[in-house]
């Protein structure tokens, strides 16, 4: 089983792209095509809920992109469900291995989910210890596909496996927080 999934956010998340369109141009609404990625953020908001670790690894404007993430009406993943943020300009490998330095986990607890075919590669090549699946093409066939992996399936899930995205997020908090005062 894994532990952490990291997420891209421009058609990942939502349909579009949050730098080029506005948070009035991307596709997260009620009609397809966009309700195809409410639906997959509710199968990642149900393995939070089951004690997955959600991280986001997207080359955008930090500002930009927390903004949809704070505001969209129809954004179900909050900032309080993400435990770590790489947000820049920087490649994802980097970002990735990041991550995993922050969280205190291993790369192969990693599932990395992004809609670009060359950043999976880049990856698959730097990282090789993070599963990184093979992402549809089309948005419709998202939260099948995500639901049909075989990582995140628990035959019991504790209480204390309930709560880890949250002390994830607690502690991400914490430090946000510690930074404050010298």
């Amino acid at each position: 089983m894994k532990k952490c999934i990291v997420l891209d956010l421009d058609n990942t998340l939502w349909g579009g792209i949050i730098g080029e369109d506005g948070m009035d141009g991307i596709s997260l609404s009620l009609q397809a095509p966009g309700n195809s990625f409410i639906a997959f953020q509710q199968a990642i908001l149900d393995c939070y809920n089951r004690g997955i670790i959600l991280a986001i690894n997207s080359r955008n404007n930090e500002e930009d992109a927390l903004h949809v993430i704070r505001n969209h009406p129809n954004q179900i993943l909050k900032e309080t469900h993400f435990a770590a943020f790489r947000i820049n300009w920087n490649d994802k490998a980097s970002n990735i291995k990041e991550l995993a330095t922050e969280l205190n986990i291993g790369l192969d607890s990693m599932v990395f989910i992004d809609d670009d075919k060359t950043n999976r590669e880049m990856v698959r090549a730097l990282v090789p210890e993070v599963t990184v699946p093979e992402l549809p093409e089309s948005p419709t066939e998202y939260t099948k596909f995500f639901n049909s992996l075989p990582y995140f399936t628990g035959e019991a899930i504790t209480d204390e496996d309930k709560m880890r995205g949250n002390l994830y997020v607690t502690e991400r908090l914490r430090k946000e927080e510690e930074k404050n005062f010298s």
